[in-house]
């Protein structure tokens, strides 16, 4: 009788090993519209398509928090894992997306600017819903500030101290409004307004005991970095479902080090003309990667050893990014490595992009 069982827990443990991954992918999404900006909305129609493309090829939509504790805490999730995110809880989340998502049995996750939800604001979700949402077992809540603010905006006079104040408000009030209006306490994970963050805030989130959701693309393993963890947005003309699996099929950078500099630039901060990456040895040749401006225009790269620089175009008022992908050598299925700078023009502030 033991060999027996024996062999089945072999089995068992083989099949488990092969169905575990050390990473996952989360997707971010804003309105389910067929009206308004580009930049921020997929059709109903569209959205449909991705569910069904999710279900038809064998992805699991987890939990966003689970998803997480998988990879921080436990060093593993299954296999083709996905988390559905959506920011600023707009009212077509209730209104389109949360049928489809139900019909199919996927949680998702939303994370609440919460002064627009107080004050009532047209085109956004109201507390019955949000509850109504949360009570149904597949969504989760979290914060997105409280005025969905420019977190790293200086007003003029401000000292650190008095910077600091104000975006820990932001961030716990917010926290503290989901509490105080919901049947469930929101999760612990903060997803950054405009995908903006300085090093200063990612070491208030930690200190919150909070994990941030950032807005540049890339998949998240277990060696991301817990306060900048990266989403691949969908939006109008960037919504293909070629680039969906692109996507979906994404797996970190195995990046063992990268070069210190600041993610905001505030006026009169010299601007970076090159940004360096240390490559984990023989996992990956720095010269077989390839990095692309936001614009889509490729940058030059230098290779060295497990070093690759790449030369950085030059910085405009507003956020920066650069992508850094490289073919893992299964079809469809790349490496990807992205990296944001945030630079405020000469009145302190920048333009919307």
């Amino acid at each position: 009788m033991i060999r027996p069982v024996l062999v089945c827990l072999l089995l068992w443990a083989q099949t488990y090993a092969a169905l575990a991954a050390d990473h996952g992918v989360i997707l971010l999404y804003h309105r389910i519209t067929g009206e308004g900006p580009a930049a921020t909305r997929v059709t109903p129609a569209q959205f449909e398509r991705h569910l069904d493309w999710l279900n038809d090829n064998g992805f699991k939509v987890l939990p966003l928090s689970q998803l997480l504790d998988d990879l921080f805490e436990r060093g593993e999730t299954q296999e083709n894992a996905v988390a559905i995110t959506f920011d600023d809880a707009y009212v077509s989340v209730y209104q389109e997306a949360f049928p489809r998502l139900r019909e199919r049995d996927m949680p998702f996750s939303v994370f609440v600017a919460t002064e627009a939800v107080d004050k009532g604001y047209g085109h956004y979700l109201d507390w019955g819903q949000i509850a109504e949402m949360q009570q149904s077992g597949l969504v989760e809540v979290g914060p997105h500030s409280l005025t969905h603010a420019h977190l790293e905006q200086r007003r003029t006079g401000d000292s650190q101290g008095d910077w600091e104040k104000r975006v820990s408000q932001e961030i716990a009030g917010s926290m503290k409004r989901l509490q105080a209006r919901l049947p469930q306490a929101p999760i612990k994970v903060f997803a950054y307004p405009f995908g903006e963050y300085s090093a200063a805030t990612l070491e208030l989130l930690k200190k919150m005991g909070l994990r941030g959701l950032a807005q540049q693309s890339g998949a998240v393993g277990v060696a991301s970095h817990a306060q900048r963890i990266p989403r691949f947005a969908m939006a109008t003309g960037y919504d293909e479902l070629e680039r969906l699996a692109t996507s979906l099929r994404a797996r970190p950078m195995p990046v063992q080090t990268e070069e210190a500099q600041p993610f905001f630039l505030d006026v009169g901060a010299s601007h970076p003309a090159s940004f360096r990456l240390t490559l984990r040895e023989g996992e990956l040749v720095p010269a077989t990667v390839s990095c692309f401006s936001s614009t889509g225009a490729t940058l030059e790269t230098a290779s060295q050893s497990n070093d690759l620089t790449v030369s950085l175009p030059p910085l405009a008022a507003g956020r920066n990014k650069i992508n850094c992908t490289a073919a893992t050598g299964r079809k469809g299925e790349f490496y990807w490595y992205s990296r944001l700078w945030t630079l405020a023009d000469e009145a302190g502030s920048w333009l919307e992009q």
